[in-house]
């Protein structure tokens, strides 16, 4: 009897003082700063999945390798100033999902590399200064989504080289100071589609090198002060459109420089103070409409020889 006494009060004891020593714990450890490396190596239909809650400071690698069908997700949950790289290396059919959700100063880059039928999503949510990389190199028929909801300062740039039927959706939601490249180098038929959605001070470059059929929209709603440039260098058969509604001091160029049949509009409804310029240089079969609803909007159109 006497044991068991001795015994119950040592329980009560450790119950009290649990959540103290808990407490102290936590505040004297912060989580974060952790490593993890994931690789698939010839190795086909694997599930990786990576999650840090409330943790800071960390580095993530995924790699496939000669494996396809392979299925990544990260999720960086309040945690900040984490870094996300997954690879994905002659592998096909792979999904590659990655979220930044009330997290800070995060940067992901996820990298096709003669890959096919790949998908990328890459979502901040709540979160700031954050960088975005999607890499498509020799790589086809991937599709590649950036979103950013009531995110500012955040950086992506979407890079399709000698790929081809590639679609690119980048999204920025009540977002402000962002940056968006999106770079078609050697593609055909790749679609690039921005939207930017009550955010100011935007900016977005579209460049189409040497790309044939591949078609551009750009929107910019209830948004000031937004720049879009879309580049079609040596590209035929590009369509272009750009609208600008309800937004003032936005600059939108679109040049095509020795390119032909491309089509190009640009709306600007209930703007003001703005700039468009589209270009054409030894270019031919080319369609320029440019649509004004506002005061004080410049338009320049140029076609030499």
């Amino acid at each position: 009897m006497i044991f068991n006494r001795w015994a119950a009060l040592a329980v009560l004891i450790g119950a009290l003082a649990l959540p103290g020593l808990m407490g102290t714990a936590y505040a004297a450890e912060k989580p974060g700063h952790n490593h993890v490396a994931v690789g698939n190596h010839n190795g086909n239909a694997n599930h990786t999945t990576i999650s840090n809650l409330l943790a800071s400071a960390n580095w993530i690698k995924v790699v496939n390798a000669n494996a396809d069908h392979n299925n990544t997700s990260v999720e960086n949950e309040h945690s900040n100033g984490n870094g996300t790289s997954v690879g994905n290396h002659h592998a096909d059919h792979n999904d590659t999902a990655v979220s930044n959700d009330h997290s800070n100063a995060n940067s992901t880059s996820v990298s096709n590399v003669h890959a096919n039928h790949n998908n990328s999503a890459v979502s901040n949510n709540h979160a700031d200064h954050n960088g975005v990389t999607v890499s498509n190199t020799h790589a086809n028929a991937n599709d590649s989504a950036v979103s950013n909801d009531h995110s500012d300062d955040n950086a992506v740039s979407v890079t399709n080289t000698a790929a081809n039927g590639n679609n690119t959706a980048v999204s920025n939601d009540d977002s402000d100071h962002n940056g968006v490249a999106v770079t078609n180098n050697h593609g055909d038929h790749n679609d690039t589609a921005v939207q930017n959605d009550d955010s100011d001070h935007n900016a977005v470059v579209v460049s189409n090198t040497a790309a044939d059929h591949n078609d551009t929209a750009v929107s910019n709603h209830e948004s000031d002060h937004t720049t879009s440039v879309v580049s079609n260098v040596a590209s035929n058969g590009n369509d272009t459109s750009i609208s600008n509604n309800h937004a003032v001091g936005s600059t939108t160029v679109v040049s095509n420089n020795s390119a032909n049949n491309n089509d190009t509009s640009v709306s600007n409804n209930g703007v003001s103070n703005s700039t468009t310029v589209v270009a054409g240089n030894g270019s031919y079969h080319n369609t320029t409409t440019v649509a004004n609803s506002g005061d004080g909007n410049t338009v320049v159109v140029t076609n030499k020889g």
